[in-house]
């Protein structure tokens, strides 16, 4: 959070906080999490949480809108947390732990949690249904995955890259646990296409894989847990350069926008984890503007002093070949 201006203070004076800052974060981030805007609304609830580590709202609002944003296991880990501490509604926080093992597809940690509840007897009548209910899919999901396992073992990409695509779009409707080591390896094949790179990489996200994946693209490379990362258009960075690009030409041109887009959001999934090379938005923003004029038929060379330099970068971007 910004600092206000004014004097320097000293490093014995404390910060003091806005009256009620906390509880206009969790309401702003409780009207983000309804619209669906998830890493918004993770923000807004995160720096109240910064302000009150114990405060039971925001820790259970924190840990729906991680839950919705399919961040399962920092979900599971809060949740964990509140159950320890004895922090917020002992039940509601117990479902919520267990609806994240269900995600991570954690079969054993959820029989051995309901089963202690259970025989604990200290759930109330109709939650002791529900957890029973509970315990009696978790056990069939786990037969299930058991069988799927013993029949989905590995994964090997298809030659075909329109093939690849049907393909890698399959796995996002299957549990993918049991392979997951094959999906990694072909992230980490060099000769894997930086498209089919990102979709396998975005569904370990989604299904919250914890894994050491390293990740070579575009003479970059670096290890990463996929179960960490943002979505591929949920950054600060993307969010700069289309707000840029929509106040610069969407009053004029709208098609030219729509195009724009098209491009840089095309772009920004090949290069996912990464992102582009060029730090300023305005930059990356006026150079997508310029290649959609450039496709809408206006022949126009590169402004070098306009684009410094993310002209190659997106050149090469464009030469990628793409069904």
């Amino acid at each position: 959070m910004a600092k206000r201006p004014g004097k320097k203070k000293s490093d014995d004076q404390k910060v003091v906080p806005f009256p009620q800052l906390k509880d206009r974060l969790i309401e702003k981030g409780l009207e983000k999490l309804q619209e669906q805007h998830h890493a918004e609304a993770i923000q807004l609830l995160k720096d109240a949480y910064a302000l009150d580590q114990e405060d039971s709202v925001t820790l259970t609002s924190l840990a729906v809108a991680l839950y919705e944003d399919h961040k399962w296991t920092e979900a599971k880990e809060l949740c964990g947390k509140m159950l320890h501490e004895g922090i917020g509604d002992y039940e509601e926080t117990l479902e919520l732990y267990i609806m994240n093992l269900f995600q991570l597809r954690e079969h054993d940690e959820i029989a051995e949690t309901i089963q202690t509840v259970l025989d604990e007897g200290v759930l109330s009548y109709e939650r002791r249904d529900r957890f029973e209910h509970l315990l009696s899919i978790s056990h069939k999901q786990d037969q299930e995955d058991q069988l799927e396992e013993n029949s989905f073992q590995s994964f090997i990409l298809q030659k075909d890259l329109e093939q690849q695509m049907v393909q890698v779009a399959n796995l996002s409707k299957q549990n993918i646990h049991p392979i997951k080591e094959s999906l990694i390896d072909a992230i980490q094949l060099k000769q894997t296409h930086p498209f089919i790179k990102t979709m396998l990489l975005n569904i370990l996200r989604e299904q919250g894989v914890q894994a050491s994946v390293l990740i070579e693209k575009w003479g970059r490379k670096k290890e990463i847990n996929p179960s960490t990362l943002n979505e591929p258009f949920e950054s600060e960075r993307f969010e700069e350069v289309l707000t840029r690009i929509q106040n610069e030409a969407g009053h004029e041109d709208p098609n030219l926008v729509e195009l724009a887009v098209d491009l840089m959001r095309r772009h920004l999934f090949l290069l996912y984890p990464y992102s582009w090379a060029e730090q300023d938005p305005s930059i990356i923003a006026k150079a997508y503007l310029h290649l959609g004029e450039r496709y809408m038929g206006l022949e126009m060379e590169w402004n070098e002093l306009e684009t410094n330099g993310i002209a190659d970068e997106i050149e090469t971007l464009e030469m990628v070949p793409i069904i």
